[in-house]
């Protein structure tokens, strides 16, 4: 097991190994984090703290290297491309995440903290063991090899202090049991060194008295009268003065062990044990219930400025009791639709629903109906369909599925097969359903929304919540909200946050002082974007209110770039080659797409987390935290370069996932050119197949025509194929109503 220690020198032990962490400044990046004790430090914050603002050129590739090599010394046997379990990544840094346990100075303090209850319990033999046990694991000054830092000094401090009440509550303890004699070395020279400490001297004053030493104590609490005149210039306590005049009186009630009291004077009767440091403030063991470092940018907890959309959706929420609901969220990009449903999912679970999530891709390369096959699978892992309910919803369950019959009856007994399952899986149980961003859906998952949404028969207990971009409205989707209008939807659309609400989104984004000009400068700027006023909060966190509200150009799309350009080339280039992909990125792809080695591309994707411009929902796998910031890029890219890495990313995608025909076919498609040609007809006519499969007729029509445009492109002259993919191409059409 890991277990580290910082009350002394810094270690980690692997067992009975000591792991190696290299030199002072990746101890420092490992002391620093372990300081924050699980809340994330910002990149920024640990670059400043290490160098005091005069940081190299490369800091941040300086400390990605620091972490990398800390995450193998802690964690040798991690397997490749795996995350690290003890040093996280968490946008916009990194966090230190071991159990309390692992920690020494962690569990001194439990320790100290479980033995005052037990004090004021009266157990005071079972708190002097847990007492004994937590000063053991002192070596020496806590952070010693920081002592210096600005960063180190207050926790320090606070921990020197919390082992001084820990030195006086054992020696409480042990005058409860009978031990007077026992404590009162220790105590002579604790209150030596500490000699404006009260209830140090309290305490060896009481114990001398149990001993038959009452000269010695009347001694000693005659010097530290003396102390505190000179020191001070006041007199002692009420409990020193009380304990004064008793022993003058040979009270009775000295001779015999006292009610245990909690602590000593510093901690008060009730204090709690502080369990995360409060930096900046004083040194001294404080009641908190947690603390967050000034500049921090901090993880938002609740949905601010979408109070009346949240109760909306809520409504629909208790409409769906037997009926399926719907309702449509619509805005533009960075308006809140995805952070809204995630919102509402949050509510809803903690009444006792479940949720799935149907995503449309950004880019091409997805099966038809893939958001539907993500739902029902969802779905199916928590409620199977039985043996002839699967066979029918092969097609979107299945990793494979053959045909057989009249496809147009097939689909129809597909559509009513989906209404009849959903009815079944959500009658005990309620099921949150979003189709994330429908203005890019292809046509089977909308006919499919269509027929559920307005099926008579649809039952269960279920919200579909449907996602689009208003600007962004084609054919397609006009034609399917018009359909879906029968059902009399509720409808949403969001547009930017009120004035006050940027405020409050600024303001919980950062946790530093901002003040009210800054505050307004934002909402002119991002007209109340929240994904822009989040942005820009970034930028304030980083480089300050100056930066934010003057130096970054107006224009979300503007800022990313800005984001982007603060990142190393390699990072920047490696984001260039993921915006190829999608917004979700599979790793094992783009490690074969880089045409690096493994090492250059994944200290890069540290860039992209850090700064917040990836975040990581699975083990090896990727996602751009909005929309935006994959269009960006992509969009950014020269029309010949994005033709080059369509073929690159092909190429590596044929070598991970051969048999992933779609996404073959749409990037040997977008790559245009003779060399990939060939590729491009046999994959385009393989995925125009298998979209009239699953009955996506107007996709299969245009992968057809892809396919032959490809063909012509490699200058072969094969006529059958011709004809097959021209008669594919009129079938399809013919199939999909469209004669056009």
């Amino acid at each position: 097991m890991l277990t580290f220690r910082v009350l002394g020198a810094l270690e980690a032990w692997d067992g009975d190994r000591p792991a190696d962490l290299r030199g002072p400044r990746h101890r420092a990046v490992l002391a620093r984090l372990v300081l924050a004790r699980g809340h994330v430090v910002p990149v920024d914050r640990l670059i400043e703290d290490l160098w005091r603002g005069e940081q190299p050129h490369r800091a941040l590739g300086s400390v990605q290297t620091f972490v990398s090599h800390l995450r193998r010394a802690l964690e040798p046997d991690r397997a490749p491309r795996t995350p690290s379990t003890v040093l996280v990544t968490a946008p916009p840094g990194y966090a230190f995440r071991v159990g309390t346990d692992e920690v020494d100075a962690w569990r001194f303090e439990a320790l100290v903290h479980r033995a005052g209850g037990l004090l004021a319990a009266g157990a005071a033999e079972d708190a002097l063991r847990e007492l004994t046990s937590a000063l053991d694991l002192w070596r020496g000054p806590a952070y010693a090899q920081f002592a210096d830092e600005p960063w180190a000094r207050p926790e320090a401090a606070r921990l020197e202090e919390l082992r001084l009440v820990a030195v006086e509550r054992r020696a409480e303890a042990g005058l409860a049991i009978g031990q007077a004699s026992g404590i009162v070395p220790g105590l002579e020279a604790h209150a030596a060194a500490h000699p404006l400490r009260e209830e140090s001297w309290r305490l060896l004053a009481l114990a001398l008295y149990r001993c038959a030493r009452q000269g010695d104590a009347l001694a000693v609490l005659r010097r530290v009268r003396t102390a505190l005149r000179e020191e001070l210039g006041v007199e002692p306590g009420a409990r020193l003065q009380r304990l004064e005049a008793d022993i003058l009186a040979h009270a009775t009630e000295l001779d015999a062990p006292t009610a245990p009291v909690s602590g000593g004077a510093t901690a008060g009767a009730s204090a709690s044990v502080v369990v995360a440091p409060a930096p900046g403030g004083p040194a001294a063991v404080q009641v908190v219930d947690e603390a967050t470092e000034d500049g921090f940018v901090s993880r938002m907890t609740t949905l601010i400025g979408r109070a009346e959309e949240t109760a909306t959706l809520l409504g629909a929420a208790k409409r769906a009791d037997g009926r399926l609901a719907v309702a449509l969220v619509s805005g533009d990009p960075g308006e809140g639709k995805t952070a809204l449903t995630e919102h509402v999912r949050e509510l809803l679970a903690a009444e006792g629903w479940r949720a799935a999530w149907g995503r449309c891709p950004e880019s091409g390369g997805a099966p038809a109906g893939w958001p539907w096959t993500q739902m029902l699978r969802t779905l199916a892992a928590v409620s199977p369909p039985d043996e002839e309910t699967a066979r029918v919803l092969a097609p979107l369950l299945a990793d494979s599925y053959i045909p057989v019959g009249d496809q147009a009856a097939a689909k129809l007994m597909l559509h009513q097969a989906v209404v009849g399952y959903l009815a079944r899986a959500t009658a005990e149980t309620p099921w949150l359903l979003v189709l994330d961003d429908v203005h890019r859906a292809d046509e089977e998952t909308l006919a499919l929304l269509c027929h559920l949404a307005t099926d008579r028969d649809a039952a269960g207990r279920v919200l579909l919540v449907v996602t689009y971009r208003h600007n962004e409205v084609g054919d397609l989707l006009a034609d399917a909200l018009a359909r879906l209008a029968r059902c009399g939807p509720e409808r949403i659309e969001l547009t930017g946050l009120a004035p006050e609400a940027v405020a409050d989104l600024v303001r919980g984004a950062v946790s530093a002082a901002i003040d009210e000009d800054t505050v307004r400068a934002i909402v002119d700027r991002t007209a109340g974007n929240p994904f822009y006023v989040l942005e820009t909060a970034r930028v304030l966190a980083a480089e300050g209110a100056h930066a934010a509200v003057s130096e970054v150009p107006v224009g979300v799309r503007d800022v990313i770039r800005r984001h982007v350009a603060g990142l190393p080339k390699a990072a920047q280039e490696v984001l260039k080659q993921a915006c190829v992909l999608g917004r979700d990125i599979d790793v094992d792809v783009l490690l074969a797409q880089s045409g690096t080695d493994e090492d250059t591309v994944l200290d890069a994707v540290e860039s992209a987390l850090l700064t917040g411009l990836l975040v990581e929902p699975d083990a090896g796998q990727l996602r751009f935290t909005h929309a935006l910031v994959r269009d960006t890029l992509y969009e950014d890219l020269s029309q010949l370069r994005r033709a080059r890495m369509h073929a690159r990313t092909a190429e590596a995608i044929e070598a991970v996932r051969p048999r992933d025909v779609a996404a073959l076919a749409h990037h040997y498609l977008a790559s245009a050119s003779r060399a990939t040609a060939a590729k491009a007809t046999h994959f385009a006519r393989l995925a125009a197949l298998d979209a009239e499969i699953h009955f996506a007729y107007r996709e299969a029509a245009e992968l057809w025509r892809g396919a032959l445009v490809a063909f012509e492109r490699s200058g072969a002259t094969d006529e059958a194929v011709r004809r097959e993919l021209t008669a594919g191409a009129e079938r399809s059409l013919a199939q999909s109503g469209d004669h056009t």
